[in-house]
């Protein structure tokens, strides 16, 4: 079983390379200052992690920025149990080729809109994770140190990974401070 995971993983790592070859995207830096629009990824099977990231969506919805959000979870039937959040979208970790790139209408959406930025809270190192983080057409991509790190414009290095709550104060901090080329 391993073995054929193994083998599904680096298919997934060579389509996945295969698509970002034609992938067109203008890389942009902006702030919560410049951007109109901001994507989140993040994981809706952990309470703890799904509350704090509906709160951080919040703050930035309450900067007048329009947001819109993809969370996964383990199994596509627990989505109808999650409380609805408007301009977020659940995908089932279960709905997934055989290398491991998800098959879901709403994850292929996410992947084409054009986000003034793109935020990464997930904290995961989940092959289907990387495949919308990858080939998203965001202007500008922020995550921790990860196997997305590749794909970010932005990687914040911290020393408890599985901390959230720093993740998203670091974030805050450096979208507020840092400035935009006039």
């Amino acid at each position: 079983m391993k073995f054929i995971t193994k083998i599904g993983q680096k298919v997934g790592d060579f389509m996945l390379k295969k698509e970002l070859k034609s992938l067109e995207r203008s890389v942009v830096f902006n702030n919560f200052n410049s951007a109109l629009t901001i994507g989140f990824i993040f994981n809706a099977m952990n309470k703890e992690y799904h509350s704090k990231a509906k709160d951080f969506i919040n703050y930035v919805e309450d900067r007048g920025i329009k947001t819109f959000g993809i969370a996964y979870v383990e199994k596509s039937d627990l989505i109808g149990y999650l409380p609805y959040k408007k301009g977020v979208s659940y995908f089932g970790l279960d709905k997934k080729n055989w290398y491991g790139k998800p098959i879901d209408q709403g994850a292929e959406e996410f992947i084409k809109r054009p986000f003034d930025i793109l935020i990464d809270i997930s904290l995961s190192e989940i092959y289907q994770v990387k495949h919308i983080f990858a080939l998203s057409k965001a202007k500008f991509k922020i995550c921790n140190d990860s196997v997305k790190t590749k794909y970010a414009d932005f990687v914040l290095k911290l020393d408890n990974k599985d901390k959230l709550e720093l993740l998203i104060e670091q974030i805050i901090h450096y979208l507020e401070i840092i400035e935009t080329k006039k």
